[in-house]
């Protein structure tokens, strides 16, 4: 009997997790799929504050949500987990996947670094009070040459420590050590493996955007488009003063060239003229 009631509450649990899976995906258009592997709880959670009323992040297993696709009759959706051998996590959003990934990559959080991993910014131990109590531990503040003195019973920092810059890996003396002094130094954040919206499935990659890069062509575009729209004389309210300060230029120089004389050239007109006689004098004077 207990091992029957267990396996009630057990498919209790998973109907559950489907309807609510369900649930999700009719009330969200875009869905989009991360991998768990090597992510914190932690993280996960405080990613999950920080997209609060954008996005709902959830953890469920690749069975359950495929059953709550076929649920929903939305089979198409299974793209997103069938070729991923591993725990995966889900995003429901009605944000653009696009802007979803660029909120998602200005979102990632500084944690603590783990052997191997490369700092993110430049690693600085500030001058304090550790709480430390003296021991075994001076050893490797000594081999990291970070500066201490002993006050209170306790270990102090000197003065601020470089102790790595920016793209250095982190070993694992400096990665326990930076542990034990809750200072962190690596950027975590969810990446985004797939995402379907509106019936369409986008790579990781096809959504990853330089927004700098395509902020430059996107200038660079509209110079080339106002250039070609001033040469062909094509008005617009972008172009209209542009193309009059091209035009007034142009007819000013055919009346100079024409030696109309009229008072806005005039004075041009002669000098030009004046030019002209000057050199043919030298001309004159050469021959003789």
């Amino acid at each position: 009997m207990p091992s029957q009631v267990t396996a009630t509450k057990i498919q209790k649990w998973k109907i559950d997790e489907v309807n609510e899976l369900a649930d999700l995906i009719e009330k969200n258009k875009v869905l989009a799929v991360f991998k768990l592997t090597g992510l914190r709880a932690n993280l996960i959670h405080e990613i999950r504050k920080k997209l609060r009323d954008i996005a709902v992040i959830r953890v469920a297993k690749k069975t359950l949500f495929i059953k709550a696709v076929e649920k929903m009759g939305k089979k198409e959706l299974v793209k997103l987990v069938e070729d991923l051998h591993t725990p995966v996590g889900f995003i429901f959003s009605n944000m653009s996947a696009f802007k979803l990934k660029i909120l998602l990559d200005k979102n990632k959080i500084l944690m603590h670094a783990k052997a191997g991993e490369k700092a993110d910014i430049d690693v600085v131990v500030p001058e304090m009070n550790t709480g430390l109590p003296p021991g075994p531990i001076l050893s490797d503040f000594g081999k990291l040459k970070i500066p201490t003195k002993i006050e209170g019973g306790h270990i102090w920092i000197a003065k601020d420590t470089l102790v790595a810059k920016k793209g250095e890996e982190i070993s694992p003396q400096l990665a326990s050590l930076l542990a034990r002094l809750d200072i962190k130094t690596v950027m975590k954040g969810v990446t985004v493996d797939k995402a379907f919206e509106d019936g369409v499935l986008i790579s990781g990659e096809d959504l990853s955007i330089d927004l700098e890069k395509v902020k430059s062509e996107i200038i660079e575009a509209g110079s080339s488009a106002i250039k070609l729209a001033v040469e062909l004389g094509y008005v617009t309210r972008e172009t209209i003063q542009v193309i009059l300060l091209k035009a007034a230029r142009e007819a000013r120089m055919l009346a100079v060239e024409l030696a109309l004389p009229s008072k806005e050239v005039i004075s041009e007109v002669i000098m030009k003229a004046e030019m002209m006689a000057k050199k043919l004098k030298e001309v004159i004077e050469s021959k003789k």
